[in-house]
């Protein structure tokens, strides 16, 4: 640790120093466990899997999640959560924008969140998945009489009475770490988790049976396209055009030529395609713009801001394929074990540490340059036939095991 992050880990050391463990989670069973993960929503999706350690290991706590009020729609439904509190803290996320040391004090000291979780008298144990010296001050803030971070990451460890050991592990494996410290040993799969209800899916059904719709380039008209003849199969395809850093996004306009030549190919094998694009309202220009670059007469259409993210899951859980960027779709495809084609590229220059940190077994693939132009992110992308050989083999192989070699 450098001398940056010991003169913010001093001040953690010392109010750790008056806030001594109240209670020992070996010998007793906790009534309450506060999980805090006010992070982005990738990250809040790999933490899911640590909720259902936790009741495993002690089925009568009340399990309790702290996360940011945008991280809601992840953890609703979910049986193993049995309170969800919001948690907008300013830091370690791209939601809020103000994420100054000022901000942080400020939200220590005057947020109604913390002010209303102090009232609560406590948590038994508590747990900063991320593992910050700002989650740590707030552990103690709230009265967490047993606190779990990580050491090695960005402080807050010296503030705590467990911790793991900060290292390039899958992020979701590093979360159930944290649960073997209290004592669990029947671990689920390290894959994110989503519970949809009857009515969402229901919802994402109807969405797909109204079959791909055609805009103009001026997006000003709909027309309703028939996407299949009696008896041929519907691809469908969940593209994901956006990303929470804008380096990590692969340009629109060869996202939309890849898509062109993925629907191209699925129609000449005989059958019928339908690609829809999501995201957030933030991701409708670069939707329109991968759209335009597609053509006409592509079976695209972009729901991005237009449908609550919840029905993006039950989209995504019915997909054939979803290409993705490093984003949290590539997550939600997890959680339903989709074959995804994740882009890398950009500011991402080490696939094989991303693919650790944030990848899955298959049928997840992540596709990345050949070679990397040195200090020239905008040029790092891998070449549109690569992305579309891949993705079209993930819907070849869909119900077969994943072919043991790379695309060309």
């Amino acid at each position: 640790m450098g001398w940056k992050g010991l003169l913010f880990e001093t001040p953690v050391w010392i109010l750790g120093r008056f806030s001594r463990p109240r209670f020992d989670p070996r010998e007793t069973a906790p009534r309450e466990i506060l999980v805090l993960r006010p992070n982005d929503y990738g990250e809040l999706l790999t933490t899911t899997p640590l909720f259902e350690a936790l009741h495993t290991r002690f089925p009568t706590a009340r399990l309790i999640a702290g996360v940011g009020h945008w991280g809601r729609p992840i953890l609703e439904n979910n049986p193993f959560i049995d309170e969800i509190v919001e948690i907008d803290a300013p830091w370690n996320n791209k939601i809020v924008e103000d994420r100054s040391h000022r901000a942080v004090l400020r939200f220590l000291s005057t947020s109604p969140q913390v002010a209303a979780l102090r009232a609560r008298g406590g948590f038994d144990v508590a747990i900063d998945v991320l593992g910050s010296y700002m989650g740590a001050l707030l552990l103690m803030r709230v009265g967490a009489r047993y606190r779990i971070g990580v050491r090695g990451y960005r402080g807050g460890w010296s503030g705590c009475q467990a911790y793991t050991e900060y290292g390039r592990r899958q992020c979701g494996r590093a979360a159930l770490a944290q649960a073997e410290l209290l004592g669990a040993t029947r671990l689920p799969e390290v894959r994110p988790q989503l519970y949809l209800t009857a009515q969402e899916r229901a919802r994402a059904a109807q969405i797909w049976a109204d079959g791909p719709r055609q805009q103009s380039t001026q997006q000003t008209a709909q027309q309703t396209v028939q996407p299949t003849a009696q008896g041929r199969r519907v691809v469908r395809v969940i593209a994901g055009v956006g990303a929470g850093v804008a380096a990590k996004a692969w340009p629109a306009h060869r996202a939309g030529a890849a898509l062109a030549d993925i629907a191209r190919a699925i129609e000449s094998a005989g059958d019928a395609c339908d690609i829809v694009i999501v995201g957030s309202e933030a991701d409708q220009a670069r939707a329109a713009e991968a759209i335009a670059a597609a053509g006409p007469g592509v079976p695209i259409r972009s729901l991005a801001g237009a449908v609550p993210m919840r029905i993006v899951f039950a989209l995504t859980e019915t997909a054939n394929v979803v290409l993705t960027n490093s984003t949290m779709l590539m997550h939600v495809a997890a959680a339903f074990r989709r074959p995804t084609v994740a882009v890398l590229g950009g500011s991402i220059t080490k696939p094989d540490v991303h693919d650790a940190i944030w990848g899955y077994p298959p049928p997840y693939r992540s596709v990345a340059p050949l070679q990397y132009v040195p200090n020239q992110p905008a040029q790092n992308w891998p070449a549109v036939e690569r992305v579309v050989h891949a993705v079209l083999e993930s819907i070849s192989t869909e119900d077969k095991p994943l072919a043991a070699e790379a695309a060309p």
